[in-house]
């Protein structure tokens, strides 16, 4: 008898347990408390991460998200140091510029393009190529290459705007005439003309230095075979300022278009609330004109974020990376920070983001930038070689231009 009640006893006490620990494994699965840390460097959009953290972590029940700011002038000194002594943010953005040493540091973790979009619905993303397969870095927004212009200027000059590389010219040309400076540069503090927007435009919409006809071709192949330099060397070489009048860094440069010293300026939608509080003159912006080869676009990753390589949370991680993602969070970034979405298929309220962002969903295909995802030294070795052609030094510029992608190639190929 004693025998009976002790193992009755026995199962009663198992069955307890056992619905007393599925309690609570269900009460911990969902109320685990647990942290993640993100890091950025955008102290005048806090309120925009604050509001996003809040959102994500009000929907998983015991997560809290804790955001630090560290200067964009020390942040990725200060990254790679804590990188280094094992204390790695959870999630953090990633300069565009300094993609390459966050990875090879070895604290980025892969991410898929499951990782980032579970759902059985897919967004269409901006640049089709991301996140196909494993990826370090996710690009959540950018911007685009624009030519500035005065409007006050091109008026008085009774001046359309381009739609063709001719146009483009012809319109350099009257201004010229007219005693206006065309196009404005930049000067790096090395004394090297900062090109990179103007270059970007080019070679996504540059000619073939053959004629190949109005054929579709591969993007890849058009940097192997096409400077996108051909129809604007000369033009560039003639109009370009002298380096004695150059602005010095885009910024100055901005401040010297907004004072009427030129009547056009390269540039980026990234530069618009800049030139809106500063301008008092009417500006406006155009696409450099391409010549319907490719019908392609240009997309600069400005906003980068990545996960810690084996960090506690990862699986927390790459869910708030995810939620960065998603068309509702997308569409708030694009109004709150005025950069372009990722993700197609939303209505930007800012009416020039929209404009760039509307164009460039209508392009067959949307690339990446050439320049701004170079590694460092290449970066280095772009500069010096667009500050001798666009200064007028070079006496054979499509020999040389054939040269310089010859030798990135190489390069590329030995690593």
């Amino acid at each position: 008898m004693q025998r009976k009640i002790f193992s009755t006893a026995v199962l009663l006490l198992a069955a307890a347990c056992f619905l007393s620990a599925c309690g609570f494994m269900g009460k911990a699965g969902a109320a685990r408390k647990r942290t993640l840390t993100f890091w950025h460097w955008d102290a005048g959009h806090q309120e925009f991460y604050e509001t996003l953290a809040k959102n994500y972590a009000g929907e998983h029940e015991g997560l809290n998200i804790e955001i630090c700011v560290v200067p964009y002038e020390t942040y990725t000194e200060e990254w790679l140091r804590e990188a280094k002594a094992g204390r790695t943010a959870d999630v953090f953005a990633i300069p565009p510029e300094e993609l390459d040493r966050f990875m090879e540091s070895g604290r980025l973790a892969y991410l898929s393009y499951k990782d980032i979009f579970p759902g059985d619905e897919k967004p269409e993303l901006l640049v089709n190529s991301l996140m196909k397969e494993k990826a370090k870095a996710v690009h959540a927004a950018g911007s685009m290459p624009l030519i500035f212009y005065n409007k006050d200027i091109y008026e008085q000059n009774r001046l359309e705007v381009p739609e063709t590389l001719s146009d483009f010219v012809v319109n350099c040309k009257i201004l010229e005439q007219a005693s206006v400076t065309p196009l404005g540069m930049s000067l790096s503090e090395e004394g090297l003309l900062e090109a990179f927007d103007l270059a970007d435009g080019l070679l996504a919409n540059g000619i073939p230095l053959e004629d190949t006809g109005k054929t579709e071709q591969d993007f890849s192949k058009r940097l192997k075979e096409n400077t996108g330099y051909d129809k604007l060397l000369g033009l560039a070489m003639e109009v370009s300022v002298d380096k004695e009048l150059c602005a010095d860094g885009s910024q100055e440069l901005m401040r010297s278009f907004a004072q009427e010293r030129y009547a056009m300026i390269p540039g980026t939608t990234e530069d618009l609330p800049f030139l809106k509080e500063c301008m008092s003159s009417r500006f406006d912006w155009f696409v450099l004109p391409d010549e319907d080869y490719t019908k392609a676009g240009l997309w600069k990753p400005e906003l980068m974020f990545g996960a810690a390589k084996k960090g506690k949370v990862l699986k927390d991680a790459k869910g708030f990376l995810s939620y960065m993602m998603s068309a509702q969070s997308q569409q708030q970034l694009a109004e709150d920070l005025g950069k372009i979405p990722m993700v197609r298929g939303l209505e930007p309220r800012e009416e020039d983001i929209k404009r760039a962002y509307d164009w460039l969903s209508g392009r067959t295909q949307v690339y990446l930038s050439c320049f701004r995802t170079l590694p460092q030294e290449e970066k280095m070795l772009c500069k010096e070689r667009l500050d001798l052609v666009l200064s007028g030094k070079v006496t054979e510029p499509e020999e040389f231009l054939n040269e310089w992608f010859a030798g990135l190639e190489e390069q590329q190929g030995k690593k």
